[in-house]
């Protein structure tokens, strides 16, 4: 049933806007989801300047038509709030997707090594054959190339491809031999080179282990980034998206983005975490450039760019089980017992003092943590660095928090209460897209309740939702969807293994791409909901999420979107 702005409001709106000016653009016979406060039903609203002056029915905004008003017809279509993606690795995943070769689709071993073959065989004398996204839960053998798989059709090239998850590679002989890997090279620390029985490298480098091959892989030109920036801002507008938070950045990275903001203008909400390291020495180096990027994206005239803080990494994937658990990995035929229970990427009690440091500067901090153990340090680390320096609205981040316990999820839902701090930053596409290894990893039980989002609203906490990109698909409406539905991509652990307990509806999954995302990008006030006085940041969609059957949230197709009041995608 809808619920739709009063006569009072409508009159209230329609007097205030009447004595104005005329819109430059009005937004008619539809449905307007406003995200509110009150999840409010309109079917108009007006712009001008850029932004809201008018939500309402057809009446309100009819005031506000003058003789050079634009007046789209929306013919019952939707629109919503444009749609923010609060962890998307926007620029590094975008140069994944255009220089790399993608395997994300390969489906076999024989289509991926034809693949890399074909590239290699292509490639000049000296390059490297670079892929990513290969997914065990969708290649038929449910397993990585091997070392002489990769030797076989690299024509001599050295190779690496990275996993979907970003957090384990598999590389050749010439790879290896390059990064001077053998049976007596040391693991490093927070990082595994695997090993066959003979202490041989298998090539699979986990975590800071494949930092010793890309060390030696040319870097991407600032060129590159700006070509990246330019495709995925297109996208994200064809998606019905406005607004990102990329996380993972350095000062090549930030530099890419002021020079684009200064340059091209990025017609995006960007706001990047930069990444911190694994020590004190980095943690200030970050806080160095942190610094320096405030000052930077300030001086921009748009107000488009923007810093969101640090982050830092706790502990590794699920898939590649170096998450940090307290209980053992579930064993199977790729992964006999002993599994391990993964590791911490960041000395305990060095995470504590990085913590502490950005806390004490005022400065947000978005911990990648997976691992229940792992989810426990970083709620407990918040909650002594908040009690030393209480601060309000740093808004510091759980990202991902696959498997939270109580403890934490009682420790989040207290801080959030009293710091606005500890929100978790979810990917429900995770479900989706690695749902056909995820199950293998977590065992049928605690599958069941990995990403609790049910559990985080009935706790009174809010939680804010992105894509991992490219760990899964850039498109939000698939993240609606996979917050909805919890199903795997192909069924091998069954239709349901995630359950649907922790399930939630279409409402509250909207509301974590939009407003609450708005919110850990620090720009609620200014968007996130279509509301007047905020920017018009508008997607107009084919059908309308709160109405369609949940299988059809994946299929949404966006036909307008509108950023600042401009149209920048559809017509």
């Amino acid at each position: 049933m809808w619920r739709v702005f009063t006569a009072l409001t409508m009159a209230v709106s329609a007097l205030v806007h009447a004595a104005e000016k005329p819109a430059d653009l009005v937004l008619r016979h539809g449905v307007v989801l406003t995200v509110d406060a009150k999840d409010r039903v309109a079917r108009a609203l007006a712009i001008r300047e850029g932004r809201i002056v008018a939500v309402g029915s057809d009446s309100v905004v009819t005031p506000l038509i003058g003789p050079k008003t634009r007046v789209v017809d929306l013919a019952g279509r939707t629109a919503t709030p444009g749609l923010i993606d609060t962890h998307a690795h926007l620029l590094g995943g975008g140069a994944d997707e255009i220089y790399k070769i993608d395997l994300k689709r390969t489906a076999s071993m024989t289509e991926l090594l034809a693949t890399v073959k074909a590239r290699a065989d292509a490639a000049a004398p000296g390059d490297w054959v670079l892929g990513h996204g290969w997914n065990e839960g969708v290649l038929a053998e449910h397993r990585p190339p091997t070392l002489a798989e990769l030797d076989a059709v690299s024509n001599g090239h050295p190779i690496l491809l990275e996993n979907i998850t970003h957090h384990y590679a598999v590389v050749n002989s010439a790879a290896l031999a390059m990064a001077h890997i053998d049976s007596t090279t040391k693991d490093p620390p927070a990082g595994t080179i695997v090993r066959d029985s003979d202490s041989l490298p298998t090539g699979v480098l986990k975590e800071a282990a494949q930092t010793i091959v890309i060390d030696h892989i040319p870097p991407i030109t600032a060129e590159q980034y700006k070509a990246t920036l330019h495709a995925m801002i297109s996208q994200m507008h064809a998606e019905g998206m406005t607004g990102v938070k990329d996380p993972h950045n350095g000062a090549r990275e930030w530099a890419a983005y002021v020079d684009f903001a200064s340059t091209e203008g990025l017609s995006i909400h960007a706001c990047l975490l930069i990444y911190a390291g694994a020590n004190l020495d980095t943690a200030k180096a970050a806080l160095e450039l942190v610094q320096h990027a405030r000052r930077e994206a300030k001086a921009l005239p748009s107000g488009d760019l923007g810093v969101c803080g640090v982050k830092i990494l706790i502990d590794g994937s699920a898939i590649a089980r170096t998450a940090w658990r307290y209980e053992d990995y579930a064993a199977d035929a790729q992964h006999p017992a002993p599994t391990g229970r993964g590791y911490p990427t960041v000395e305990p009690d060095v995470y504590r003092q990085m913590v502490l440091l950005f806390n004490r500067a005022g400065v947000p901090v978005g911990t990648h943590t997976i691992g229940d153990r792992a989810i426990d340090l970083v709620v407990d680390t918040y909650a002594a660095a908040l009690t030393e320096t209480p601060a309000v609205g740093l808004r510091h981040s759980v990202i991902h928090a696959h498997e939270p316990t109580q403890h934490a999820i009682a420790v989040m839902a207290d801080l959030q209460k009293r710091y606005d701090a500890a929100i978790p930053e979810t990917q429900a596409e995770f479900l989706w897209g690695l749902g056909d290894s995820l199950p293998g990893s977590f065992g049928p039980e605690r599958s069941q309740h990995l990403m609790p989002l049910a559990t985080y609203r009935k706790s009174g906490m809010i939680f804010a939702s992105g894509s991992d990109y490219p760990v899964t698909p850039l498109p939000a409406r698939y993240g609606l969807w996979a917050s909805v539905a919890r199903e795997p991509m192909k069924g091998a652990y069954g239709p349901h293994p995630f359950g649907m307990d922790e399930a939630i509806d279409v409402h509250t999954a909207l509301r974590s791409y939009t407003i609450w995302a708005a919110r850990q990008l620090f720009i609620e006030h200014q968007t996130g909901s279509l509301e007047p006085g905020k920017w018009a940041d508008i997607a107009v969609w084919d059908r309308n999420p709160y109405a369609v059957p949940t299988v059809e949230l994946k299929d949404m197709r966006c036909e307008m979107t509108l950023y600042k009041g401009k149209i920048v995608f559809g017509h």
